[in-house]
């Protein structure tokens, strides 16, 4: 979908950016059916105008080395290299380098650090972890690795087994973006860019561990110069936070091959391979039983980016990519007395996601710029599952597909001091028909220093298959429309004397016909619905300190506030929607503070400290449910690197870090314990 990081930007490309920046619900189809005839029409005219699919080459940025905040160009925002200075949304980047030397692992580990992004971990390391985006519920973010989407159908999305291995950089953009990435996107969009490798050939090995019987290692290479490539292979290991049946595993490798003229014509290759088991004791109230339970994860993704540049103003780009997905939950008995009440439980899945873009680019103007794409996509599942239990077994099992097709169109441009970007798509789905989606936005900058911007849009998110096509003790809703919002927001931003700056946003955000499960349905009827709506805004607000005596101070606050409209089915006080209440598990005040020094031709020092607002939950430990409230808690991190021996070949360097260094105990989940004080120490050779 956007194009991945590279070490060169096409000329097309760059002038593009240089201009930029230059100024201060009907009736289910048959889910089998084919792509409608004006979309296969639109792809095909798109294809023969680009020319052969191996002459239609994607070029991609140059990836950003001196900015922990915010890079010079940015993608992910309007899939097009853009001058951060000219955007109308709201994005912040992440550099790989400085969370790897922060001795950061896991996406949502580096996520805290966002604005306007809270998450949720359920418990120990390894297992299911959440997250809201100003205030939107935890499938309203859509995940995408090198342009491949990386969340289920229906925007499912668990960041608890993510890594952040041969990772470049982090794109968070906040704020509806359907408009040019289709269902999922409601609440933002965070896109991870793995290394594009060039140059010399160079090494990497780390090794280390720590508590909790914490494991880790990689071993990886870059180089290249006509063809630019990156390899890496990674484990990580934990026994896990409780007494038993507890552990995490993780291993996987990721590669990047990249060919071509930069400046005409250019292919890029990306492949991420994953396996995780996470062994879980505990039951739907945290209680802790449970000897043999465990979920397993299998995941391959292949992306292909290309594009050409056919003139200095007519550009092409062309996407295919592919995920399947392999899900296992295994809970048997856990001894032969273990008969009672449901004792067990077994799911099995594929999910598989096939994807194929097409878009051009046409400078019209000295800096106004139209794009016009089409996107043909397919998802298929397939699930079985069976609960056990003293009363006899209840299986379940559906197989379905549905195909969507959509064609968007974008102008963006510059003229004075005024920057704009304005964008409409329709999509039209086999399961629930045709979806509009829009959105603008302004920026004007009013001095050399400040500048205002705003934006509004709307967006969508799909079903997921099994609440459309669940078949068995559960049955989905084959008549389902897509959740729905409207979104707008206001920002200003201020850059102050010797690097400081001042960024503050306000948000708000309509959801609606939220999908709701119906227990009380009768047999053989649906039991999901669209019924609740709800209601999300606030604030955030961003600071960079000048630098003093070499420390670089990041202050981060977001307030959210968080009220459900209509409750749908829900109508008891301890029900997870109730009308006038907040949304579960998402902290009203999130305050972040970050300090960072470099050690001259030694290493870095970083110092964290995070304070959490209390949220509002359910514990499931009586029945009915009670209502809980998580009370605020701050956690403090710290992290050294620093170099013990350096020669002409090779660079070696130790990792020290401490994870909530008060080990304060805290829950992220009602009745779930999240870890204690982490320490971690590790060698790195590097080459």
């Amino acid at each position: 979908m956007s194009l991945p990081g590279s070490r060169h930007t096409s000329h097309f490309s760059s002038h593009l950016s240089s201009h930029l920046s230059s100024h201060p619900s009907s009736q289910v189809r048959n889910t089998m059916r084919l792509i409608p005839r004006s979309f296969g029409i639109a792809i095909l005219a798109a294809a023969l105008c680009a020319g052969s699919a191996t002459q239609a080459l994607l070029h991609a940025q140059t990836p950003d080395r001196d900015t922990t905040a915010l890079a010079p160009h940015v993608v992910t925002a309007t899939r097009v290299p853009t001058k951060s200075s000219a955007l109308t949304a709201t994005v912040t980047v992440l550099r790989g380098d400085a969370l790897r030397s922060e001795g950061l692992t896991h996406l949502g580990d580096a996520l805290e650090r966002v604005p306007g992004v809270s998450v949720a971990r359920t418990s120990s390391f390894g297992s299911q972890q959440a997250i809201f985006m100003r205030g939107g519920q935890s499938n309203y973010v859509l995940l995408l690795v090198d342009g491949v989407p990386m969340n289920e159908p229906g925007g499912t999305l668990d960041l608890g087994r993510i890594t952040l291995d041969n990772v470049d950089r982090i794109e968070v953009v906040r704020g509806p973006a359907s408009v040019l990435y289709g269902s999922d996107a409601m609440a933002g969009v965070i896109q991870v860019f793995t290394r594009p490798g060039g140059g010399e050939t160079r090494t990497s090995a780390e090794v280390g561990g720590g508590s909790y019987g914490g494991e880790r290692a990689s071993l990886g290479a870059s180089g290249g110069r006509r063809a630019r490539w990156s390899l890496q292979g990674d484990h990580h290991a934990s026994e896990g936070i409780l007494p038993f049946n507890n552990a995490y595993r993780s291993q996987g490798g990721s590669a990047s091959l990249s060919v071509g003229n930069a400046a005409t014509t250019e292919l890029r290759l990306t492949a991420r391979y994953g396996t995780s088991r996470y062994e879980y004791p505990t039951g739907s109230d945290g209680s802790i039983e449970d000897r043999n339970a465990e979920r397993t994860e299998h995941r391959l993704v292949l992306g292909v980016e290309a594009g050409r540049r056919w003139s200095d103003r007519l550009e092409t780009r062309v996407q295919l990519s592919a995920t399947d997905l392999l899900p296992r939950t295994n809970d048997g008995a856990d001894d032969a007395a273990d008969t009672s009440g449901f004792y067990g439980y077994f799911a099995r899945g594929t999910v598989t996601r096939r994807l194929a873009d097409v878009r051009s680019t046409v400078r019209i103007g000295e800096a106004q710029f139209l794009t016009l794409g089409v996107e043909y996509a397919r998802d298929t599942e397939r699930s079985r599952s069976v609960s056990l239990s003293e009363f006899g077994d209840f299986p379940d099992a559906f197989r379905a597909a549905r195909e969507n097709g959509a064609f968007y169109a974008q102008g963006q441009g510059s003229h004075g001091r005024l920057d704009y970007t304005l964008g409409g798509r329709l999509d039209d789905n086999s399961a629930f028909g045709t979806f509009r989606t829009a959105r603008a936005g302004l920026g004007w900058r009013m001095t050399e220093r400040v500048r205002v911007r705003t934006s509004v849009g709307t967006a969508f998110k799909a079903p997921s298959f099994f609440e459309n096509f669940a078949a068995g003790f559960t049955v989905g809703n084959a008549e389902l429309q897509p959740e729905h919002a409207r979104s707008a927001d206001a920002g200003v931003e201020w850059e102050l004397p010797r690097g400081a700056a001042v960024r503050a946003t306000l948000f708000a955000q309509r959801f609606r016909d939220l999908i709701q499960y119906n227990g009380a349905a009768a047999p053989g009827d649906p039991h999901y619905y669209n019924v609740a709506a709800a209601n999300a805004g606030g604030a955030e607000f961003e600071v960079t300190l000048p630098e003093l005596g070499g420390v670089r101070t990041a202050v981060a606050h977001t307030w959210t506030d968080t009220r459900v409209l209509d409750a749908g089915f829900q109508t008891t006080p301890e029900a997870n929607f109730v009308e006038g209440g907040r949304l579960l598990r998402r902290p009203a005040h999130v305050t972040a503070v970050h300090w960072t020094r470099p050690i001259p031709a030694s290493g870095s020092l970083a110092l964290s400290i995070t304070r959490i607002g209390d949220r509002e939950d359910r514990s499931f430990a009586t029945f009915p449910a009670t209502v809980v409230r998580l009370p605020a808690y701050v956690t403090i991190d710290a992290a050294v690197e620093f170099k013990v021996a350096t020669t002409r070949a090779r660079d070696a360097r130790i990792l020290l870090r401490v994870d909530n260094l008060a080990d304060v105990r805290t829950q992220q989940v009602a009745g779930f314990a999240s870890p204690g004080r982490v320490i971690h120490a590790g060698l790195k050779l590097l080459r």
